[in-house]
């Protein structure tokens, strides 16, 4: 049976082709393309400071954090709070 779910693996992965493949705390996996990397940093930049003009969250980001493994748990994707990095950055420039 083991040998089954290996065969089955392997055409996923056939399929879904060079996917970012994030393991989920409930059992179940988010996957994402390859370029989601770069766009999800992208957002992170954009968010940060922005205040209520702050874009959505990238789906990535929120996997990262509901991550079961470390690897991706413990990732600046995976920010604790991402309510915190949109604050607006007071300027002290006086």
């Amino acid at each position: 049976m083991g040998d089954l779910k290996g065969r089955i693996r392997k055409l996923e992965e056939e399929l879904t082709g060079e996917m970012i493949t994030i393991p989920q705390r409930d059992g179940t996996l988010r996957r994402f393309p390859p370029g989601a990397g770069k766009d999800a940093l992208l957002n992170f930049i954009d968010r940060i400071g922005s205040g209520e003009d702050a874009p959505p969250e990238h789906p990535l980001m929120e996997a990262a954090r509901n991550s079961s493994e470390p690897k991706w748990a413990g990732s600046f994707f995976a920010v604790e709070d991402p309510d915190e990095w949109v604050k607006p950055i007071p300027d002290l420039s006086e």
